[in-house]
């Protein structure tokens, strides 16, 4: 970051924000994770990722590479990068969608399920919704309006280097 260049705090809580989510994502992907690795085997002695090797794959690969772009995308904020602002937007698009799709497909077991319908692999996959919805939803309208504003536009323009040679002199 150029000297000549302020970030503002909300910039500064957003790239925060998205390091602090990316590493939660992280560390909770890799809960679920080695939990899925260290099932038992079944009776014919295959485990769950011979099975199902391409979802698996798809597993280990992708949570950590969102992981990574949210990471490189919370650095780039700090830095105030123009592709940083553009990469934010972005993700508040996507995850804004997400849970609207989520709220849309599923409107009434999202929130309430008696506690005498479900079973206990349900009640946690609706404790695991609630809470992709709590921590996604908020952040992505914040970011939706925050990242748009001018104000925020103007902080990641580059400065010309006429400005900077003036400086100088």
């Amino acid at each position: 970051m150029e000297p000549d260049k302020i970030r503002s705090a909300g910039i500064t809580a957003a790239a925060t924000l998205a390091i602090l989510e990316s590493v939660t994502i992280l560390l909770v992907w890799l809960f679920f994770f080695i939990s899925l690795v260290n099932l038992p085997a079944d009776r014919s002695g295959k485990h769950l990722y011979q099975f199902f090797p391409a979802t698996f794959l798809m597993m280990a690969i992708v949570p950590p590479l969102i992981s990574a772009v949210g990471i490189r995308t919370g650095v780039g904020l700090f830095q105030l990068k123009t592709w940083a602002r553009k990469a934010a937007l972005l993700w508040a698009t996507i995850a804004l969608a997400f849970c609207l799709a989520i709220i849309a497909m599923r409107p009434f077991e999202t929130f309430v399920i008696p506690q005498q319908f479900v079973t206990d692999v349900e009640s946690l996959k609706q404790l695991l919704v609630i809470s992709v919805l709590v921590l996604l939803l908020p952040i992505s309208i914040w970011w939706l309006f925050y990242f748009r504003m001018v104000s925020v536009k103007a902080q990641f323009q580059q400065q010309p280097a006429v400005q900077a040679s003036q400086q100088s002199a």
